[in-house]
């Protein structure tokens, strides 16, 4: 690895962190001198110092030692679109049940309220394909959510007197969208606990 490879590395973190060389000199108890040397490529830092600039950048002695422009990329994958397959199943389930069903009134304003939100998650899923960002994945798995919630407490308590076809449904749809929220949730954990076993490891 060429030191002045490291150093432009260094380089980078320390802007990032918004030190100046002196600033950081200090902190690790070394010279301004010493510091601009490993940024030139002049010197190197040891193992126990990069340890120590890891620690107070708050990244992964990895991404000192190694070129990282390439692994960053994929920082992005959590605002992958999800997939609007479940959306448009439970639209649709919903709708047929909303329109064959009798019920109260008051039960089909609450499946016509469970429809509402549905449309509300697709139109969120449109703006995300056109405009990728973290607020809309977060905005669509808390909105499935509330659904699940709203779905399964509702058709748990028979809410609004709707009747056992609409309560049936549901509670059928609450279920789905467990198994999707579970699957989701899940692969965070797994994820999550990856990264910091490849922490500990380091």
């Amino acid at each position: 690895m060429a030191s002045t490879e490291l150093g432009a590395r260094l380089k980078k973190f320390r802007q990032t962190q918004q030190l100046t060389q002196t600033a950081l000199a200090e902190q690790l108890h070394v010279s301004r001198q010493t510091v601009s040397s490993w940024e030139t490529g002049r010197n190197q830092p040891d193992i126990a110092t990069i340890t120590q600039l890891a620690t107070l950048y708050a990244v992964p002695v990895d991404d000192l030692l190694q070129d990282t422009t390439t692994v960053a990329v994929p920082v992005t994958k959590p605002h992958v679109r999800p997939s609007s397959i479940l959306l448009v199943v439970l639209f649709g389930i919903l709708l047929v049940e909303r329109i064959t069903q009798f019920s109260t009134f008051p039960g089909l304003y609450w499946m016509d309220f469970l429809i509402l939100l549905l449309i509300g998650l697709m139109i969120n899923l449109g703006i995300a394909r056109r405009h990728p960002n973290v607020w809309t994945n977060r905005v669509h798995w808390i909105g499935l959510t509330v659904f699940d919630v709203l779905s399964l407490v509702s058709g748990s308590i028979n809410a609004f007197n709707m009747g056992f076809g609409l309560m049936t449904t549901c509670q059928f749809s609450g279920l789905v969208v467990v198994i999707a929220l579970v699957r989701k949730y899940w692969a965070l954990v797994r994820k999550y606990w990856q990264s910091r076993s490849v922490k500990v490891r380091q």
